[in-house]
Order: structure tokens, then C-alpha cells, then sequence
């Protein structure tokens, strides 16, 4: 494997205030603000075609600032590429600021205006921009821009409608915030953003670069977004012809009993999709014969009568927990402490973490690398089994003081995964689909994961990686399916394995 990237390789996330400062450091530096303007709009259009290759219908919810005009060079973009555009200003006209008022003027002739609270939905494929408020707007909404998010909020209800938030979504930490499917967030990703109330109306998220404005300071203390280019380092080198099977990364998993087979078949599964070289599952003599029945070929399974018989396996990473029940495999802890080699803990082997004193008494040492993998809940019960009172605080200081106080990595999942290790910046992944909240979801991510740990990827960066990619993999599996199909697991992780990594290839 190629040399890891550093983690600034991460855009670094900065608060709505910072923001403000950095774009006045580059209009101080002679940068002017419409050539700001003029790169965000572009930026954005690039990105929405790549999720809109086909031409389609965007309907842009105007302000009367910044924001606005930058939807206005977005709308100007689309309209060449064929789009039609329709135009609802929350304020009159005469209320914009210049610079917006500039660039709708730019595109007047070519677009449609309609009241705020127009009832016509456009046929076809729909787009709602919403331009209303930029960084600089804060507290409750009121008046013409409380009227225009209800209006955004309520067209995409009755249509189906996606909504594109630039940069921020609308009113976002007031009580009436409009509800974005994607935020494209311009510059450096903003703190607002990753609160935890905030992936309800965030959506995916989607970095567009603003290469002139400088980088913030402090970098290093900065948690950080992932994104597909600052991913794209991590990925294996091409290998060399000579290559073979134990090169490319002994995986076991251990997992599965009576009535959780599925996990236990996901998990492998995953973990030989995404390139296992060698993938052997281990599971409990009683179900043996279903699983390897059920498992694809290229996994081996291996009945075991306790955890301590995977010891003897050469192995270079090893994934833990998915369906294993309330009774695991004996000598479970043993191998979750004692063994060298990097363990990826999920589901009953989590709960089997909380359940024991090594948490609440400080004693939980580890003999090689660990990810621990919790979902809320399960994060709940390690926070609860550690410190009752930590609970109360917001999922990054939970997630921050726990990895302080135990050496682990930890993979916070929810709708806005974080990856946390002691020494290290945060790192919240970008991608998603809310139609991902099925079973099965985390056990294909531990089969990923024990993947890259077992061709040797750091645990911070696999942890990363792997969130990423099964994301990604909703996104183009629900692409592919008209937005509105919910797909299963086994689907999403064909396209993650096979799609979602092809495109960061790219």
C-alpha cells in the first residue's frame, strides 16, 4: 500500500463566523466578491449535473442577498446545460442587494417568475434551490423568509421534489429550518452543520471548493469532513501482476447464531466484495450447515466451539459481533482484549463490552488496534456502562471523551457518521440516503471495514472510508432506482463495493 494521506488531506470545518472573516480576508486581498460568487455558482452546477445528468426542472427560492445571487449563477449554468428554471423571490426586486440583482438580471429572459406561493408543479423531474439565507442569518425566521422556507418546505411535500441548500439550509437551528436533501456547502464545510439536530434538515453534504479563499487556522485542531477526493490517497495502490490472495488481506468474522444467520452472511459477504483476499467466517456449530449453504463460495466457514479456536488462524484482521445474540461464543472478551491483531467490534460484541465492569472501572486495555463500531443505541449503552452522566452531552463529547479515555478508534454511526481517535481530528462523513435505515446496513459496513484493516489501512482512515462508501453506494443504488425505491442491504453493498469504489478510482 502507497503512503497514507495526512489527515489535513480532510477539508477542515470552520463556524458561519469564520467563514465571514476568510471571505473578507480575500476581498481585502483583491479578491471581488462576484468572482467569489461567479466560482461558488459554478462549483454547485458542477455538482448538480453529476446528480442530474438529464436536464430537468429547477425552481429557485430567492432571497435578497448573497445566497441569492449565488443561486442565480447556479440557475444561469443549468439553463445552458438545458434546464428549465423557474424563479420565486422572497422580497421584491427592488430589495435585492446589487450583486444579486446583477445576476438575476443575467438570467431574466430565460427563466419563468412565479408567486412564493405559487400552487403550480412543474411535470417531470424537480429541483428546489433553496437561496433564501446565507451564513449571516441566524435565529427564528420571521416574515417574507419565514413564508419562503414554508414555501420550499411545503412544494417539496406535495411534489416529491429534491431541495439543494446552498451552503446552509434556511433557517437552520430555528425551529422552522428548511428540510434540504443535499447542503452544497462553499469554501470550508461550517460547524452549523454537524450539530446534532442538524442531519434532518442537512441532508447529504457536498463540499464545493473556493480556491480563492485561504485555509483557516489552527488547522490541526480542526475536526474534518470526508470527501471523495481527500479519499481517494487512502485507496490500495494498483497491484502489481504478481499479486495474490494473501496479499490482499486475511479476513476473519466472527459471528452468527441461531436466527441471525443473515448478519453473519452480510458481513462476510461484504468483507470478500470489497477485495478480501481471504475470508473465513467463523460461526457456532448449530449453524454451521446454514451458513455454508448460504454464503457465497469464495467465503469459508468454519465452525468453532469458542472464540479462543480463532487464535490459531492467520489472520490480519478480525471482524466481531454481527448476529452472535445474547449468548456469544465463549471466551468472547478474550479475544476482544488479548488478541494483537485489529479487531472491528459491532453489535453483540459491543453490547458484550458495555455489559462487563472494564468500562465503569477504567480497566478495558486493548492488545492491538480497535474500531469500535456503536450505533445511538449502542453508543448509549458504552456511554452509560462507562459514565452514566457523559450521556447528557452532545454525540461529539461523548464520542471525544470516551476515545480519550480508552485507546479505541470509534465509528459513531447515525445519519451523520464520525470517526474519533485519540489524537486525532474528528472526521464527519458526508454521504447517505435516509432510505438506509434498514437492517443489515452495519453489518456490511463491519465486512468492509475488516477489509481494509486487514490490508493494512490505519483504523481512523478505514473507519472513513468504509462509512463513505457504503453512503455513497445508497446514493447511486437509490439514483439508480428513481430516488424512491428503499433498497436492502445486500443491494446497497453491491453498488458500494462495486460502484461506490469505482467512482473514487476515478
Amino acid at each position: 500500500m502507497r503512503g497514507q494521506p495526512s489527515i489535513p488531506d480532510f477539508p477542515p470545518i470552520v463556524t458561519a463566523a469564520e467563514m465571514r472573516g476568510l471571505e473578507q480576508e480575500a476581498i481585502a486581498a483583491g479578491i471581488s466578491e462576484e468572482s467569489l460568487m461567479d466560482d461558488a455558482g459554478t462549483g454547485m452546477a458542477r455538482f448538480v449535473r453529476r446528480i442530474f445528468p438529464k436536464p430537468a426542472t429547477a425552481v429557485v427560492f430567492a432571497g435578497k442577498g448573497h445566497n441569492a445571487g449565488d443561486a442565480f449563477v447556479l440557475a444561469g449554468h443549468l439553463l445552458d446545460a438545458g434546464w428549465r428554471v423557474n424563479v420565486r423571490l422572497a422580497w421584491p426586486r427592488e430589495d435585492l442587494r446589487p450583486l444579486a440583482a446583477a445576476k438575476l438580471e443575467t438570467i431574466q429572459s430565460r427563466v419563468k417568475f412565479q408567486p412564493l406561493d405559487s400552487s403550480d408543479i412543474p411535470s417531470g423531474r424537480l429541483l428546489l434551490l433553496d437561496g433564501i439565507l446565507g451564513i449571516g442569518a441566524a435565529g427564528e425566521l420571521r416574515g417574507p423568509a419565514a413564508a419562503a422556507v414554508r414555501a420550499v418546505n411545503a412544494l417539496r411535500a406535495k411534489s416529491g421534489a429534491h431541495t439543494f441548500a446552498i451552503d446552509l439550509p434556511s433557517g437552520l437551528g430555528s425551529s422552522t429550518p428548511v428540510l434540504a436533501d443535499v447542503t452544497m456547502t462553499l469554501g470550508w464545510p461550517k460547524q452549523e452543520l454537524f450539530a446534532d439536530e442538524a442531519a434532518a434538515c442537512t441532508g447529504r453534504l457536498i463540499h464545493v471548493p473556493l480556491a480563492k479563499l485561504s485555509a483557516p487556522g489552527n488547522i490541526a485542531d480542526r475536526d474534518r469532513l470526508v470527501t471523495a477526493p481527500s479519499l481517494r490517497p487512502a485507496l490500495p495502490e494498483r497491484p502489481l501482476f504478481s499479486k495474490h490472495k494473501g496479499e490482499s488481506g486475511r479476513v476473519g468474522i466472527v459471528a452468527g447464531s441461531l436466527g441471525l444467520t443473515g448478519a453473519a452472511r452480510l458481513t462476510s459477504t461484504a468483507a470478500s466484495l470489497m477485495g478480501g483476499g481471504l475470508v473465513t467466517l467463523f460461526c457456532p456449530h448449530d449453524i454451521y450447515s446454514i451458513l455454508a449453504a448460504a454464503c457465497p463460495p469464495e467465503v469459508m466457514v468454519r465452525p468453532v466451539s469458542s472464540c479462543l479456536e480463532v487464535r490459531d488462524f492467520q489472520l490480519d484482521a478480525i471482524g466481531i459481533g454481527p448476529g452472535m445474540g445474547s449468548a456469544p461464543l465463549p471466551y468472547l472478551t478474550e479475544l476482544l482484549f488479548h488478541d494483537p491483531r485489529p479487531v472491528i467490534m459491532d453489535a453483540d460484541a459491543l453490547n458484550a463490552l458495555a455489559s462487563g465492569p472494564w468500562l465503569a472501572n477504567g480497566t478495558a486495555a486493548f492488545a492491538g488496534p480497535r474500531l469500535l463500531t456503536p450505533h445511538p443505541g449502542e453508543l448509549a449503552r458504552l456511554i452509560k456502562a462507562w459514565k452514566p452522566d457523559a450521556g447528557k452531552a452532545p454525540r461529539r463529547e461523548q464520542a471525544r471523551a470516551f476515545t480519550d479515555a480508552f485507546p479505541v478508534t470509534l465509528l459513531a454511526k447515525s445519519a451523520r457518521s464520525l470517526v474519533i481517535e485519540k489524537g486525532l481530528p474528528a472526521a464527519w462523513n458526508s454521504t447517505g440516503h435516509p432510505l438506509m435505515a434498514r437492517g443489515g446496513m452495519g453489518d456490511v459496513l463491519t465486512g468492509f471495514l475488516t477489509t481494509f484493516a486487514a490490508q493494512g489501512m490505519p483504523l481512523h482512515q478505514a473507519a472513513a472510508l468504509g462509512s463513505w462508501v457504503l453512503g455513497r453506494g445508497a446514493e447511486l443504488y437509490h439514483r439508480a432506482t428513481g430516488f424512491t425505491e428503499p433498497g436492502t442491504a445486500s443491494e446497497v453493498m453491491d453498488f458500494a463495493a462495486g460502484h461506490g469504489m469505482a467512482e473514487l478510482r476515478l
